[in-house]
């Protein structure tokens, strides 16, 4: 039966992923707006001790953010894995590049965690805020956007009264599409393969990863002597491994990635996605805003996805703080200008990066790798590096103090 009820708030948020709720819990702790969020899909259930397919890699910047919002008590310590090291290189010369958090007076980079574990820890947080409605499996059909509201309809027939529509919803976003706002695509023709095993011996605390002519291969260090590996390759090479007998994928993996990956005790799980980079042409317009991945997709190899997203969302709740009006154009622009230039660069600067290590020719590729080792050598390029990794500023002191989340 077709509903034909009307739902009023200051801002709808279309996407219950990580950015879009983690968007809700910033207004709702900065501001005083009433928030509703539209996901398409179920309520997210907490995951059982099953390691989950797909990781992320948050920052300290992004660590704030969730522990300003009241999200990380929500999320065991268990289920966090520092890591203080990065590393970079070629098989020749693994760690050509090298990072330690220790190098700009921090206890750590970030932590590494499941992407269901953290969207489920989200989800609890926000029931708990009176101002915050969640409503699932909706989704948004249409939108007019007038001088002082946006009107909506949801395919159910419900109805949005709203001054501030915030697009969260992923790369094909629907309300990037509705707004009218273009975007540049590329589709690199290449995907990543996500393989979960639990290793004979800890990986500790350092994620590395090692550029090849198909594409880069990684390591997240993970809880419980499991890591996540990635692994670039063709599309086709790809579906070969996809089909592969755990004992022929695990010879396959030990053929392809360093000495230093040590034993493999089991496959846990695997899957794919494929690799692409967007980036909208603005990340606002009138009454509406775009952020995490409605806005840009990055190569994830440089595991700034989530990341990006979360800044995004700090961004522009920090510009509608002190407004009366959340579609105001003004800080809506403010908002823009703050973040479109910041993803431009590091989308620019990753492109560049994969192209310069998936080069056919030989000589170019010796070149690159050179380059890593002349980067290492180089402090202030790897401060700057590092600063990009924590997602903050260069500080003088120690910037963070260890906690247990589940505390």
């Amino acid at each position: 039966m077709t509903d034909t009820s009307t739902i009023r708030s200051d801002i709808v948020i279309v996407g219950g992923g990580i950015a879009g709720l983690a968007m809700a819990a910033r207004l709702a702790t900065r501001t005083t707006f009433t928030v509703t969020v539209l996901d398409s899909d179920r309520p997210p259930e907490t995951p059982d001790d099953a390691l989950q397919l797909r990781t992320t890699s948050l920052n300290s910047a992004a660590m704030k953010l969730l522990q300003d919002a009241g999200v990380m008590i929500h999320l065991s310590s268990r289920f966090l894995t520092d890591f203080s090291r990065l590393e970079a290189g070629s098989r020749d010369a693994p760690s050509a590049l090298s990072f330690s958090a220790d190098d700009i007076e921090l206890d750590r980079f970030g932590v590494f965690v499941e992407n269901e574990r953290l969207r489920a820890a989200l989800w609890q947080t926000l029931t708990a805020m009176p101002q915050v409605t969640l409503i699932s499996e909706a989704r948004l059909s249409s939108l007019q956007r007038h001088d002082d509201h946006v009107d909506g309809l949801l395919d159910d027939g419900r109805a949005l009264d709203t001054r501030l529509i915030i697009g969260a919803d992923g790369a094909s976003s629907h309300v990037r599409h509705l707004a009218g706002i273009s975007s540049q695509q590329r589709d690199y023709a290449q995907e990543a393969m996500i393989i979960n095993v639990r290793l004979a011996e800890s990986a500790g605390h350092t994620t590395w990863q090692i550029f090849t002519p198909s594409g880069p291969v990684a390591l997240l260090p993970l809880h419980d002597r499991q890591a996540s590996l990635i692994w670039y390759d063709s599309p086709g090479q790809i579906q070969k491994r996809m089909t592969m007998s755990d004992d022929a994928l695990r010879a396959a993996i030990l053929e392809a990635f360093p000495a230093r990956l040590g034993s493999i005790e089991a496959i846990i799980e695997r899957g794919r996605f494929p690799i692409r980079r967007l980036h909208a042409q603005r990340y606002a317009g009138k009454r509406v805003a775009l952020v995490g991945d409605a806005a840009h997709v990055i190569h994830p190899m440089a595991g700034q996805g989530i990341n990006l997203g979360l800044a995004d969302v700090v961004a522009l709740a920090d510009a509608l703080e002190q407004e009366s009006d959340p579609g105001n154009g003004h800080a809506l622009s403010r908002y823009q200008r703050r973040q479109w230039p910041r993803n431009a660069a590091m989308l620019t600067g990753v492109e560049q990066l994969h192209h310069l290590f998936t080069l056919p020719f030989a000589p170019l590729r010796s070149l690159a790798e050179r380059s890593l080792k002349g980067a290492d050598r180089m402090t202030p390029v790897k401060r700057f590096m590092m600063s990009l990794a924590t997602g903050q500023p260069l500080a003088s002191g120690r910037g963070h103090t260890r906690h247990d989340p589940g505390e």
